[in-house]
């Protein structure tokens, strides 16, 4: 490969195996009829790709314009897509010069190519510096919908091109819970591997779409690591396309520490799809057999049910046969045997489902796929509690007679929110009990942005955060906390 065009990957997030210092493909568990090749992590976009992707765009403009606004939850016009594909044609057709006018344009920011050369670096308060060791970069750019276009075309337009023209590819043999002892149930434990006892609190972090590698999902993980839960669940997504190096720089290294000192659960979603699945279940697989301290991990598939006396944490793999779909007969059937054995165990179990999709979005006056699979089990009346990613915003549902569950949306970990998505979306939401949609109504909707207002900071991006799930006897708190470890929101539902 060009020296240039290795350079320009690089410049736009692509920091994978290069074509010609690649590790010899892999074969092992490869179907036959495979290419091994296919079974590598999603490749970049390429030259022959994008003239791909521009005929399409000239044939069936609306249709590609919906494949971007879908993997990047962005509404994009078509003079945006139009100029996107046009600036990665100039690039990669003079990729020494376009490189240069692109950095003259957009000066070099710490965390970015080369550090100090350019660009004036913004002042951060000192009373944000929670973490000497991580340095907050404000002018960091990276995985935004519009500031990133380049990027995400580069690193998951080749995805965008694969699913439109229907193209096969590897995907990672799915883990099935019939071919364990345990059929994925793991009583809940402490630390030291004891059975947790339930009048004790047990709390879970959860966190979803976390996987960016930025200053404000790393400070997420560290948080975390401070407030010592017995369990961490991420709920899926690691940016761009689940690559191993990616999982390795995004996901392993800023969860180092949590994963070494809680029990540890991650669920597999559309971005860990577009490399198949292979790092996300290769990840598995290396947690369980490598004994980090003391720990020792238990999650075998992406699926799982973590229960004790009085509750069960039940996760679900909506991306694996369907992107924000379950209606695999087999998955469908595990769910609801363990939906039920909750409510038929004596006393009831409060049963707290987490999906990587979402059932309703705000401001949507519409129910997705996913609920349309999930419904038969929501008209028994079986979900108590829903907790999702994959839409990038914080907030609280209440009941509704079309969802008698409380629903949360936690996709604010490491994905950049734009501000005035979530404030437009959430002026929406509460029109929606004028046009009768069923969608329930919301409780809380963070729009607290991502800096306080007196640095003058980002203005346009909206807050990242977590959700701490504390479970008591007969009790569900959740305190929803910020990237600067700062409360947002704090409510308890009796049980």
């Amino acid at each position: 490969m060009d020296r240039a065009l290795r350079e320009l990957y690089r410049e736009f997030g692509y920091t994978g195996p290069q074509p010609e210092a690649e590790d010899k493909p892999r074969t092992r568990g490869i179907p036959s009829g495979v290419k091994p090749e296919a079974a590598q992590d999603l490749p970049p976009l390429d030259e022959k790709e994008l003239r791909r992707m521009e005929a399409l765009l000239k044939d069936k403009p609306d249709e590609l314009i919906a494949q971007f606004n879908k993997y990047s939850q962005h509404q994009y016009t078509e003079e945006e897509v139009r100029h996107t594909l046009s600036e990665a044609a100039r690039a990669f057709a003079e990729p020494k010069v376009f490189l240069e006018e692109w950095r003259a344009q957009h000066p070099p920011t710490p965390g970015e190519r080369t550090r100090g050369i350019g660009g004036r670096k913004p002042k951060v308060p000192r009373e944000l510096i929670l973490y000497p060791d991580i340095e907050i970069d404000p002018d960091n750019h990276r995985f935004e919908p519009l500031a990133d276009v380049l990027g995400w075309a580069f690193n998951s337009g080749y995805q965008f091109l694969r699913e439109k023209v229907k193209a096969s590819f590897f995907k990672e043999p799915f883990v099935w819970h019939h071919d364990f002892d345990d059929h994925f149930k793991y009583e809940m434990k402490d630390r030291q591997g004891r059975p947790l006892d339930p009048e004790q609190k047990i709390s879970f972090a959860l966190f979803a779409d976390f996987g960016t590698g930025l200053y404000h999902s790393r400070y997420i993980a560290k948080n975390i690591e401070a407030l010592q839960p017995e369990y961490a669940i991420h709920l899926g997504d690691v940016y761009y396309s689940g690559r191993s190096y990616e999982f390795e720089n995004n996901f392993n290294k800023p969860l180092q520490q949590v994963i070494k000192n809680c029990r540890f659960f991650a669920m597999n979603a559309n971005h860990e799809m577009y490399s198949g699945s292979v790092p996300y279940f290769s990840n598995i697989y290396k947690r369980r057999s490598a004994k980090r301290g003391w720990l020792a991990q238990e999650q075998e598939g992406s699926y799982f049910c973590i229960w004790n006396k009085n509750y069960q944490i039940i996760g679900i793999d909506t991306a694996y046969y369907g992107d924000g779909r379950l209606d695999k007969p087999a998955l469908n059937d595990w769910l609801g045997q363990r939906l039920r054995e909750g409510k038929e165990a004596s006393p009831k179990r409060t049963n707290i489902l987490l999906s990587p999709n979402e059932p309703y979005e705000l401001g949507k006056g519409s129910f997705t796929k996913l609920y349309s699979d999930l419904e038969p089990l929501i008209k028994e009346k079986l979900i108590d509690f829903m907790f999702w990613g994959n839409t990038h915003y914080c907030a609280l549902f209440d009941k509704s007679p079309k969802t008698p569950f409380i629903g949360s949306c936690i996709g604010h970990a490491g994905h950049p929110i734009y501000k005035a998505d979530v404030e437009s979306n959430e002026l929406k939401h509460r029109e929606l009990p004028k046009q009768n949609a069923g969608v329930p109504p919301a409780l809380w909707v963070d729009l607290s942005s991502r800096f306080p207002e007196h640095t003058g900071l980002r203005p346009d991006l909206a807050n990242n955060g977590f959700c701490m799930l504390e479970l008591e006897k007969d009790k569900v708190r959740l305190i929803y906390y910020d990237w600067l470890k700062k409360v947002q929101h704090e409510v308890s539902f009796s049980v």
